[in-house]
């Protein structure tokens, strides 16, 4: 008497993930903050100038301008110009410049996954910032942003000073991660939920998948620091632009738009004729 085995499930195919995006944004970060040290560029993250134009990050100018409880005109023109460049390019900063996201992320999650209400976490969090700085009379998250604090490091490296503060401060950011168990980029960061907000008018460089080739598989989720899912999420406003789902991608479904849209499904929409 002969039984029939089971069939053995086939293993599963190891997909190896090209390094060659990772290693392109650390290049760019490690570069942006020598350019700092050097004083080859006298700019920061904080703010920079193109010939007589300057930018600045949006929610700074609205924290300087809370604290001194005035508009002040050039300041909100160099704001207005940092949020058009969000627009642009999203929270490609995040990734690409940011040495936060090469610092924190580490340590123990609780949960892997983004809160529920980080839409409504994130408004709560840009506007207790706001009002902290009104209260205060004092931009108070520039003083602690990693961002403001890496470029300050940089500058005191290159002028002979002391790195002590943002070795310190990085350290207390990082136990802060373990102790919470939420990711500082991906939480808790007031500059990140202010670029998430702004993004959501970003219709360049989005990651889109193919529906012809993908098969949902939490590949992409599972790569991305912010845990988007190309084949079932609707709002990409938090992407960093990093490119992991496109490298984590195993059936090569992920692609870059460079201009990419909301469109409107034809089929929702029901046409009535009167008579």
């Amino acid at each position: 008497m002969t039984t029939k085995s089971a069939a053995r499930p086939r293993p599963r195919k190891i997909v190896k993930q090209s390094k060659r995006w990772p290693r392109l944004r650390l290049v760019v970060t490690v570069l942006f903050f020598l350019l700092i040290t050097s004083n080859i560029w006298a700019s920061t993250s904080c703010s920079f100038n193109i010939g007589s134009v300057e930018f600045a990050c949006p929610l700074g100018v609205v924290q300087v301008m809370a604290a001194a409880r005035t508009f002040i005109p050039a300041l909100a023109l160099a704001g207005f110009l940092g949020f058009v460049l969000v627009v642009i390019f999203g929270r490609a900063f995040c990734s690409w410049i940011c040495p936060g996201r090469w610092i924190f992320n580490r340590g123990p999650a609780a949960d892997a996954k983004p809160w529920k209400y980080r839409v409504w976490a994130q408004r709560a969090i840009v506007g207790g910032v706001v009002g902290a700085s009104f209260a205060c009379k004092s931009a108070v998250f520039c003083i602690i942003c990693p961002a403001g604090v890496a470029c300050r490091g940089a500058i005191a490296a290159g002028t002979g000073g002391s790195i002590l503060p943002t070795i310190g401060w990085f350290g207390t950011m990082l136990g802060i991660e373990w102790s919470t168990g939420r990711s500082w980029c991906r939480d808790l960061c007031p500059l990140g939920a202010a670029f998430s907000r702004i993004s959501r008018f970003n219709p360049f460089f989005k990651p889109e998948s193919d529906p012809a080739k993908c098969i949902p598989c939490q590949a992409c989720s599972k790569a991305c620091p912010e845990g988007l899912n190309l084949s079932t999420d609707q709002d990409f406003s938090t992407c960093t632009k990093c490119l992991a789902c496109e490298t984590a991608c195993p059936r090569n479904a992920v692609s870059i738009k460079a201009v990419s849209f909301p469109t409107i499904e034809l089929d929702s929409i029901e046409v009535r004729d009167e008579i």
